[in-house]
Formats: structure tokens, sequence, C-alpha cells
């Protein structure tokens, strides 16, 4: 049993656009992510973005629907497959995020967001988890 890796992302001024920035890479590695959504206003929002007619920014995807041709998922309902990857946009606590290999956390500057982040930091950290921080501002 291996131990999901956690990531948060500090200081995303726009959660939406700091991950089309990531896909790429991971989709050039061929590994799956689930992108969790607060809900239904948020998840369009996203699924519209990646729908852009910018060709390198255009990312086939499924919504609340897991499809092992498709590399990229997006979801605001329970998570009932097992993956790679879930990355969080929204500020609530994911269950069953245990069952990915890795957590991205995505943390704005929203004072409410980080709030509600240092919560998830510090139950993740009681349970033993391995955890990276990572400020975009720095890179």
């Amino acid at each position: 049993y291996t131990m999901t890796n956690i990531k948060f992302f500090f200081n995303v001024d726009n959660k939406i656009e700091f991950i089309c920035s990531m896909l790429p890479e991971r989709l050039n590695k061929k590994k799956n992510s689930l992108i969790y959504c607060a809900n239904n206003e948020q998840l369009k929002i996203l699924s519209n973005y990646l729908w852009s007619n910018n060709l390198s920014e255009f990312f086939p995807h499924e919504e609340n629907n897991h499809h092992y041709f498709n590399k990229i998922t997006i979801s605001n309902k329970d998570i009932d497959w097992m993956d790679d990857t879930i990355i969080n946009i929204s500020n609530k606590m994911i269950d069953g995020f245990n069952r990915y290999l890795h957590l991205f956390e995505m943390v704005s500057t929203d004072e409410d967001d980080k709030k509600l982040a240092r919560k998830r930091f510090q139950y993740f950290k009681d349970r033993g988890y391995n955890i990276q921080t990572i400020d975009v501002k720095q890179n």
C-alpha cells in the first residue's frame, strides 16, 4: 500500500490557467489527471477553458465520467475511480483522495482559500502524509 504523495501549490493567481499550464507535461508523460471542482459552475468554466479553440490549449476531457482513453477527467461529484493524480481546485477536502498516487492541492491568494488549505495541510500532516509545498510565485 502506497501513501498518496501530496503537493500544495500556493499563491496561484488563477487555478484554471495554472492547471492548463501543467497539463501538457502530464499528457506527454501519459499520466491521467482528475481535476476536482468545487461545484457545477467551476466545472463549466474549467470545461469551457479546456475546450477553448486555441490549439495549444485544447484538452479533450470527460466530465464526471471516467474513460481509459481520456487522460483528463473533471468532476464535482464523488470520486469513484482509481487514478494517477487528482488535482483539487475546490477548497474542500476530497473524500477518497487516498486512492490516488498523487494529490495536487491548488491554493489561491484568497484568504478564505488559504485558511481552508491550512486545515487540509494540517489534516494530511497529522496523518503522516509526505507533503511538498511549492510557491508558484517563486518559479
